[in-house]
Parts: structure tokens; C-alpha cells; sequence
């Protein structure tokens, strides 16, 4: 950072500091995350498929860890301060990517091209082609601080937290609102501006759509088209080596049903909305295709969501995430209140700043940690690990040495221990997804079936199987 990025860095974060300190202990609370976590450094972001197709890699080509939140109004909704509480307690919390809309065109939720929090649209005339830029970038000056110059803060700050963001170029809604601007004669163009204005943020991946099916040659070509401005942009060709992208679509879909041989596309995306029983399905689909694409849940059922026939609490929320990576995909999560941070009524009843520390939210900090102390880049899905009816899911390890089980609703199960290679005994434990608490279930030879049961009262649960000694 040169001294000019530095002096104007800390002025902004000066600035933040006294409108935080007005604000009595609650500001000081926020402002000890804004100071701390400036100097964090950013974490990796994906940049590459490994060359087995199965998961992200980042640029050192090491594996990449996709626990995603749905946050999708926030370069609208939230002011600067905000935005900063936000990505500085999701950072905190152990999720890594932060999926948002920069526009959004769903009129349900904004009547139009919604401006952000500050008054400021992002187009003139509701134009893609027309991004509405003002000189200067001041925020103390409003008629320099422009909208595009908020969403520079935003993914600045992002950034700084160690968060991956992925954008989408422009929401356009289940009912396709947003096709009223983008169209296929601004989406080369709309795109070439997105990408020539960010192509230097490494920690962006692009997330084309927006709860839309691609049902028509039009919209394909016209995605195709924002997909091809944006990469020409970053890399001076038409070189999708050099972006990561992906689609989004509504409820009971995949990415792939339009878009598996489409050269821009790096990764899947599935959504399954209130039918999140169906993510083991619908990621074992694309998890067969050929050639393998990574794969995972881009958007389920929210926690606290009123929108269903029943409660989405903590446990649907761990069973969705797990469901998700042990069907060897990756997973996203989402709050009612918080995607659209409580400015939708038919969808939000708390405000966002509590509904951040929903328990869901905090059992996948526990997810990550625990996924994390395995190497879960080497479990693939195996199902004939286990023995008789169970609906519990199953991973094996490359190496064939390590198994992990999870079980939605725990109930003893039989594992084929003939499937274990290496020593000729593992060491078995049970571990609780509330807490990552383990509970040692003993020591089994590496032939035959053995039966395990978890602990009483447990919601769902985790039986890890690895050589004894490890």
C-alpha cells in the first residue's frame, strides 16, 4: 500500500472511528472490530479447479474452503459502519465466502434498480451500459461518493477481513425483474465495466443470474455476454483461466442444467430453497457429470425463515451444511433476517444485528473447525461404507484410511470395516456438531462389521474413524 492508499485508508478509518464512538458502548464494541480486523491479511480466495474436478483451489493451488452466507443486499442496504459490523463478524465466525448481489433488480424486494443507502442508483436511465460514476470518492462529500465508489468500500473492506465475495453482477429475480435493464445489448459492456473497475481484487468471484432459470437461448447469450466482458477485462482476452465463475438459480435447480460445457463456467451452483432434504440428490447429479465440475448448495432454507411449513432451526441448518460437504459438495448458508438485513418486512421480523448471532451461524464456526482439522479435500462420498438401511451419509478417504459419518437423526449404525485400509486397527470417535465436543467410542480391528451408537440425547452427530495413533 503506498503512503497516499495509506493516508486516505486511515482517514476512513478515522472517520468511522468517531461516528462509532457516538455511539456509546455499542459503538465501541463495533469499532473494536473495525481497528482489529484492518490489519487482518487476507485469507486465500479461490482461483482454480483441482485437476481432480472435485474442489477449489487458491493461487498457492491449495485447497480452498467454501462456507458461504447469503448476504445478498449488502452493497444496498447497509451504511458504511454497518457493512463493516457485518463482514467483521462473519469473518470472526469462520465463514470465508459472502455471496451479494452489487445490483439488485428484483422488484419485490426494491421496487426498481435499488439505490443504495445513501440515495445513489447505479445506473443512469436504469442502463447497465450507463454506470452512474461521479469524480471523486470522497464519503464525506456525497456528491462525490458515488454508488460504485460504496461498493469499492465494500469489497475493500471484505478484503481486509479475509473474505471471498461472490458477486453477482445483477440480481434478476425469480421473475426475471432485472431483465427489464440488462438485456443483451448492455451486457457486454455492463460486464467489460465491472471487470475493468475490479479486475485488480483478487478475492472476487462472479456469480452470474440471480435466482433465475436460463430457460432461453436469449438469457444463455446474454449471460455468456456479461461473462465475456468481465473476462476480456481482467485478462485482455477472452481467457476464462484468469475468472472464477459460476451461475445461480432458483429453487429445485443446478448451474448445470444450463451451463456444465459453457467455458466460463468453473463451478456448479445448486439451489433447493425450502427443499433442503433434496441436497444430497441433487449434488450426487452433478457430482456424476462428466467432466467433473465442483459442485454445492448455493441456497437453501433459511434459518428462522417464516416462508416454510416448519421451524428452520439449528439442527436443519447443520444437517443442510452436512448434507452439503458429505455429498462432497460445499455449502452456503443463509438467515431470513440478515440476507436482505431487515428491510424486507415479508421476509425479516428481527433486526439483523441479533439475527447475526443466530445459533445455525455459530454451529458452522464449529463445522469449519472440525472439517478443518481433516484433510476433507481427500474424503470423497461413499455410501458402501456403511452396512444395511441407514440414511446416515459417508466419506472414505483417498488413501482409504479415514471414514467420516453423519447422522441426521442418530441412530445405531453398522460400518463395513473391511473398507479401511492401512494398520490393521482404527480408533473410533464421536464427535458432537453442536460443539465439536469428542467422545472416545474404543478401538476396532479393520475387518468384518462393527455396530456404533452415539451418545444419548444427541440431536445428529459425527463418528470419524482414523488409524489408531493419529
Amino acid at each position: 500500500m503506498d503512503a497516499r492508499s495509506w493516508d486516505m485508508f486511515r482517514s476512513g478509518r478515522n472517520q468511522a472511528a468517531k461516528s462509532l464512538l457516538g455511539h456509546g458502548v455499542a459503538g465501541v464494541l463495533i469499532l473494536a472490530l473495525v481497528l482489529t480486523g484492518a490489519s487482518r491479511a487476507p485469507a486465500s480466495s479461490p482461483k482454480g479447479v483441482d485437476p481432480t474436478g472435485r474442489y477449489l483451489v487458491d493461487q498457492e493451488g491449495q485447497p480452498f474452503f467454501w462456507l458461504g452466507d447469503t448476504a445478498w443486499n449488502l452493497f444496498q442496504v447497509p451504511n458504511r459502519e454497518d457493512a463493516e459490523l457485518y463482514l467483521a463478524t462473519r469473518a470472526r465466525q469462520g465463514f470465508t465466502v459472502i455471496q451479494a448481489g452489487i445490483v439488485m433488480g428484483e422488484e419485490r424486494v426494491a421496487g426498481t434498480a435499488r439505490p443504495n443507502t445513501y440515495g445513489d442508483t447505479a445506473f443512469i436511465d436504469n442502463d447497465p451500459a450507463r454506470p452512474r460514476v461521479t469524480p471523486g470518492s470522497d464519503p464525506k462529500v456525497a456528491e462525490e461518493y458515488d454508488y460504485w465508489d460504496h461498493a469499492d468500500y465494500v469489497i475493500d473492506r471484505a478484503r481486509a477481513h479475509g473474505l471471498t465475495l461472490g458477486i453477482l453482477p445483477l440480481f434478476v429475480g425469480w421473475r426475471g425483474d432485472g431483465y427489464k435493464y440488462l438485456k443483451t445489448s448492455n451486457a457486454y459492456a455492463y460486464g467489460k465495466f465491472l471487470g475493468e473497475r475490479y479486475r485488480a481484487k483478487p478475492h472476487i468471484v462472479w456469480i452470474l443470474g440471480g435466482d433465475n432459470v436460463a430457460d432461453t437461448e436469449e438469457k444463455r447469450t446474454l449471460w455468456s455476454l456479461v461473462a465475456k466482458g468481465i473476462t476480456e477485462a481482467v485478462a485482455g482476452a477472452e481467457d476464462y483461466s484468469k475468472t472464477m465463475m459460476t451461475y445461480h438459480c432458483p429453487g429445485g435447480n443446478s448451474s448445470s442444467k444450463w451451463f456444465h460445457a459453457a467455458p466460463w463456467l468453473d463451478f456448479h451452483m445448486i439451489q433447493t430453497w425450502g427443499d433442503y432434504k433434496s441436497i444430497p440428490a441433487r449434488i450426487a447429479a452433478d457430482y456424476k457429470l462428466t467432466p467433473p465440475k465442483p459442485t454445492g448448495l448455493g441456497e437453501g432454507a433459511y434459518e428462522n425463515g417464516n416462508q416454510y411449513k416448519w421451524t428452520v432451526n439449528a439442527l436443519a441448518i447443520r444437517q443442510q451444511a452436512y448434507w452439503s460437504y458429505l455429498s462432497g459438495g460445499y455449502h452456503t448458508y443463509g438467515n431470513t433476517d440478515v440476507w436482505n438485513f431487515s428491510s424486507y418486512k415479508g421476509e425479516a421480523f428481527q433486526d439483523w444485528k441479533r439475527a447475526l448471532r443466530a445459533p445455525g451461524a455459530q454451529h458452522l464456526g464449529v463445522l469449519r473447525k472440525i472439517l478443518g482439522s481433516l484433510e476433507w479435500w481427500k474424503l470423497v462420498p461413499d455410501a458402501a461404507v456403511l452396512a444395511g438401511a441407514t440414511k446416515a451419509l459417508a466419506m472414505r478417504s483417498t488413501q482409504g484410511d479415514t471414514i467420516l459419518v453423519y447422522l441426521s437423526n442418530p441412530a445405531a449404525i453398522s460400518v463395513r470395516m473391511d473398507k479401511l485400509t492401512g494398520p490393521g486397527a482404527v480408533h473410533a470417535t464421536w464427535i458432537d456438531p453442536r460443539t465439536g465436543d469428542r467422545t472416545e467410542a474404543g478401538t476396532f480391528p479393520t475387518r468384518g462389521t462393527s455396530s456404533f451408537s452415539p451418545a444419548s440425547g444427541w440431536e445428529d452427530a459425527l463418528l470419524l474413524l482414523q488409524p489408531a495413533g493419529r
